[in-house]
C-alpha cells in the first residue's frame, strides 16, 4: 500500500520513496515528511514494530 507525504503515519517505521529510495523515519501519528528529494509516494516500508 503506498503511503503519501501529507498523510498521518499509522505505526512507527522507515518509508522508502517509489522514486528513489531514500528512507524517512516516521514515528506513529506523525504526519509523513517528503523524502529528502522531494518526492511524495512512498512504497516500502520496514521496520514497523510487531511486524516482522
Amino acid at each position: 500500500m503506498a503511503a503519501h507525504a501529507g498523510e498521518k503515519a499509522r505505526k512507527t517505521g522507515d518509508f522508502f520513496c517509489a522514486k528513489c529510495g531514500e528512507k524517512v523515519h516516521v514515528t506513529a501519528g506523525d504526519t509523513i515528511p517528503e523524502c529528502p528529494n522531494g518526492h511524495d509516494e512512498f512504497e516500502t516500508r520496514r521496520n514497523e514494530p510487531g511486524n516482522a
